[in-house]
């Protein structure tokens, strides 16, 4: 019914009425990627360091990108899609994993927001290099090399003192920490320092037994797996009102783009006001409403209804709940399991967002209620597993399992502790 004088894959393929379906398939196909590199980088952060993960990611998108600028056929471009959902996952968790363990408590909050917004705005650079060329292959081209280009800025960055006192190499730890104090001005040398810490050995299978060993950590990562599922179902599913903010496709890119900003920066008021659990239980609340006020058929003005609206409003919440959730999961992990339990989290999030983009689907084939009322539905168990997690507002971040036993006061195995220091 339209033409347009630039390119896409799925024009240049005959993907539109009856096939449209074949979009959320590719779509999927990204997030199936995503998934199995999580699910791999469960033995990768915590063996090799959040950097050098990070690094490893980047260059499998990077070169899955360049690659499908040659892509002649739908089934390769849903190979390509897989690897730049299994590289690109595998670097933003590494990456944001160095960030959490560098910030400094006071500080944790608005460094991870701004980690999220600087996301957003490669999406809104994404949207404009789309814009500005009009082949798809040469946007594919472009990208590619830009991911290449950022690689850079890993290449230099130093390993978290935090990881490399859970692995014991406290000379390491000292040169990054000493690196620091010259960039602030303040040169110390820390050679008649003994830093206070607790090696591991990161054995993967070890890592695992841990889970059984310490409760605590195995509750709150279940519960943190079961939140990131639905947030992220949510998060792709509950976010089709953008594209009808605008007849101009990029028009409605922009603007979602924007309203992820908005989003993630309400996240640091509302985290230094009601703490990480309230925060998030806020939102949720706010995305429950959302969908309920999402039902009513009433016509705003020619372009606006009330469902427009509450769908606008429904998918800021839930993004900003889903960068709350990136914070409050680092914050419970331990530094020895933090890229496990992220790893763990983030893939049922992948999983989550492979539904999701078919979940949206259900506005062709039934009544819009439905699937209003799943979402409602969802929100209300991801509220239920947020509120048995504990609170990290104003908390240390814990190093090893011990110290997520002790922070949340679990005395079953504080007493067990006891009784065995006794003996």
């Amino acid at each position: 019914m339209w033409t347009s004088e630039r390119t896409s894959f799925s024009i240049d393929w005959g993907f539109y009425c009856d096939t449209e379906a074949k979009l959320s398939v590719a779509s999927s196909f990204f997030f199936i990627g995503a998934c199995i590199g999580l699910l791999s980088s469960t033995a990768i952060f915590d063996r090799v360091g959040r950097r050098n993960g990070a690094i490893f990611g980047s260059v499998i998108a990077a070169s899955a990108t360049v690659v499908g600028t040659w892509i002649p056929s739908y089934e390769g471009m849903l190979a390509i899609r897989i690897f730049q959902g299994f590289g690109q996952f595998i670097n933003f968790t590494g990456v944001y994993c160095w960030v959490v363990e560098f910030a400094p408590t006071t500080l944790r909050t608005s460094i991870s927001a701004l980690v999220l917004i600087c996301w957003s705005l490669g999406y809104l650079l994404t949207v404009l290099i789309s814009y500005l060329i009009p082949v798809w292959n040469y946007i594919f081209l472009t990208l590619g090399i830009l991911n290449f280009i950022l690689i850079a800025p890993l290449l230099i960055y130093p390993i978290s003192p935090r990881f490399s006192l859970v692995r014991g190499r406290e000379e390491e730890a000292k040169r990054t920490l000493e690196a620091f104090s010259r960039i602030c001005n303040n040169e110390t040398s820390l050679d008649t320092v003994n830093l206070t810490y607790t090696s591991r050995v990161q054995n993967y299978w070890e890592q695992i037994k841990d889970f059984k060993k310490y409760p605590t950590m195995l509750k709150e990562t279940l519960l943190c797996m079961i939140t990131w599922f639905v947030v992220a179902n949510l998060f792709y599913g509950f976010s089709f009102g953008w594209g009808k903010i605008s007849d101009n496709l990029y028009v409605s890119y922009l603007f979602a783009a924007l309203g992820k900003v908005l989003a993630f920066s309400l996240t640091i008021p509302a985290c230094r006001v009601m703490g990480r659990k309230k925060a998030m239980l806020f939102f949720l609340v706010c995305g429950i409403l959302s969908n309920f006020l999402a039902m009513p058929d009433v016509q705003i003005n020619d372009k606006w209804t009330l469902e427009f609206v509450a769908c606008l409003l429904g998918s800021i919440a839930i993004s900003a709940a889903f960068a709350v959730i990136y914070i409050y999961t680092c914050e419970l992990a331990p530094t020895s399991h933090r890229g496990m339990v992220m790893s763990l989290s983030s893939s049922c999030a992948r999983v989550g967002s492979f539904i999701g983009t078919y979940t949206s689907l259900l506005y062709d084939i039934t009544d819009r209620r439905v699937p209003l009322g799943m979402f409602a539905g969802m929100t209300i168990v991801c509220g239920v597993a947020v509120f048995f997690l504990s609170d990290t507002t104003d908390r240390r971040v814990p190093e090893t399992p011990h110290d997520v036993e002790v922070l949340t006061g679990n005395k079953k195995y504080q007493q067990v502790q006891d009784e065995k220091e006794m003996l």
